[in-house]
């Protein structure tokens, strides 16, 4: 059989000009690699934000329940006791000393902390108040509870919002412990224990929340004018 004969090849390299050109058209440059990997850092900042927002929202939703489920059963118990539960008992977080009324006590879903507990004018039997700070202060039901974003529920740590109330009102104050309404270094009416008192230097003191705002006549920050800094106490 005759041999049949193909022809030779030579294997060859395309020139650092090829390489190039290849590289312009099918590849990235730096900039453009630079692009993307920003454009992707900006994606996952705003997701994070996004999910930590969805978090402090679902934080405030369970807030709120549990509230809900603490008003219930704080009647149920004052129907068999005349009173409502004991001050030292809501302190124990996860606790079942309120069983069968709370099948445990709820904690604050962030720092598993007690929610804010106090008898209404000194007397559990009387009615009570049951604060939480809810993370988004632009929640429409702050406002509900005659709570504001700036001064809280006139307690004397402003950022608890959001509370719920049994005899009285959070306006009224109320508190079971020993102070005084004043107004503050921004012009604001804010509730004083009596050991703030001591450290603000406050030239008035007022024992409602009504009383203090009819001389300050504000609800937000105010100027000098309004509100001579003579009448204020620093905090």
């Amino acid at each position: 059989m005759k041999e049949v004969k193909y022809p030779k090849t030579r294997l060859t390299f395309p020139s650092n000009r090829l390489i190039n050109w290849c590289i312009n058209q099918n590849g990235m440059t730096l900039i453009e690699i630079l692009i993307v990997v920003a454009i992707i850092g900006i994606l996952s900042v705003a997701s994070i934000v996004g999910y930590s927002r969805q978090l402090s929202r679902s934080r405030d939703a369970q807030r709120k329940a549990d509230l809900e489920k603490i008003r219930v059963a704080f009647e149920d118990y004052y129907n068999d006791h005349d009173c409502y539960p004991n001050l030292s008992t809501f302190t124990n977080c996860g606790g079942n000393e309120l069983s069968p009324y709370l099948k445990e006590i709820p904690c604050d879903p962030y720092d598993q902390e007690p929610y804010k507990y106090f008898s209404f004018n000194g007397d559990i039997c009387q009615g009570y108040r049951v604060l939480v700070q809810l993370e988004n202060t632009n929640d429409p039901h702050i406002a509900s509870m005659g709570c504001d974003s700036r001064n809280g529920c006139y307690y004397d740590d402003p950022s608890y919002n959001y509370g719920i109330a049994m005899g009285g009102s959070f306006l009224g104050g109320d508190w079971d412990e020993e102070g005084a309404w004043v107004i503050g270094i921004d012009g604001v009416c804010t509730f004083y224990t009596e050991e703030l008192l001591e450290e603000g230097d406050c030239p008035s003191e007022y024992q409602s929340y009504a009383a203090c705002f009819a001389v300050s006549g504000c609800t937000g920050s105010c100027t000098a004018e309004e509100v001579p800094f003579s009448l204020r106490c620093e905090r």
